[in-house]
């Protein structure tokens, strides 16, 4: 099994280039078509419909967008012309979330970057990283915004909770798992704390791994009430020197606002390694 289409999503922002070279080398790793999508937004109707000036407020965003186009372009250009790698470039107009949504149905992998508040050119529509991991059916690499990642895969750990979405999860990143060197399927358990029944213990996931092909390590800690397993979870994986962490994402949207498991929040917004996430 391999990701035949990988989809990287491209804006204004300065780690445009990093999750370029990213995807670069995950597409020859898995032999993939590299798909480079821009979206950056839409105009706001308010500011073209109320505005004076709304029509030069329009023109203005034209070519903004027009600039960014071409640098993005020539960045995938200039990251794949001396390697085997297929490419495709998408340039819808307008594109939101929304439609990174639906432009993963046809991609196997999404790469995203973490939303960074310390860059102003990156997209930051509301919940963008969040809602493509909710709603896009794929599984979605999150890069973070802060440190460079040359490798990516080597040293992966698993964190499980016996849930859907883990489950879910470890399928979605088996063609990582496969190829890393060392996996380590991770397990907090809070004493005094009834399992519901459908949650599978962690040697499931070792067993199911191994039937693939994938040795694991297993571990497995104890949490106390109002523990922060999103922060532990980072903190094990530095100490493990893992390179990738592989989760399920829990949340769901309500009314326009996104709402997220603890863990889950915890990881998006303190990401120290790139984090595959699964919903």
């Amino acid at each position: 099994m391999d990701y035949a289409t990988i989809l990287v999503h491209l804006d204004a922002g300065r780690r445009v280039y990093d999750r370029l070279q990213l995807g670069t080398k995950l597409a020859l790793a898995f032999h993939s078509r590299l798909i480079g999508l821009l979206a950056v937004g839409k105009p706001d109707p308010t500011a073209v419909r109320y505005l004076v000036d709304g029509d030069r407020y329009l023109a203005s965003y034209d070519e903004w967008r027009h600039q960014v186009y071409e640098r993005a372009r020539h960045a995938l250009m200039g990251a794949t012309d001396e390697v085997a790698v297929m490419t495709e470039w998408r340039a819808p107009d307008w594109a939101t979330a929304a439609t990174v949504q639906a432009e993963a149905h046809r991609a196997d992998l999404v790469i995203l970057g973490q939303h960074d508040p310390t860059d102003e050119a990156a997209y930051a529509e509301h919940g963008f990283v969040e809602s493509i991991v909710l709603e896009s059916a794929r599984p979605v690499l999150v890069v973070p915004y802060a440190g460079r990642f040359p490798v990516v895969g080597k040293k992966i750990l698993v964190a499980w909770n016996g849930s859907r979405e883990s489950a879910r999860a470890i399928r979605d990143a088996l063609p990582f798992l496969q190829r890393a060197g060392a996996v380590e399927v991770v397990s907090w358990t809070s004493s005094g704390v009834l399992k519901a029944p459908w949650l599978s213990p962690p040697q499931h996931a070792v067993d199911w791994l191994g039937q693939h092909g994938v040795t694991v390590r297993l571990c497995t800690f104890s949490a106390e009430d109002g523990e922060d397993v999103g922060q532990m979870l980072l903190s094990h994986a530095a100490d493990l020197d893992a390179d990738m962490i592989v989760m399920g994402a829990y949340g769901h949207s309500r009314l326009h606002e996104v709402v997220l498991g603890g863990v889950t929040r915890t990881l998006l917004a303190s990401m120290t390694v790139p984090v595959l996430m699964s919903h």
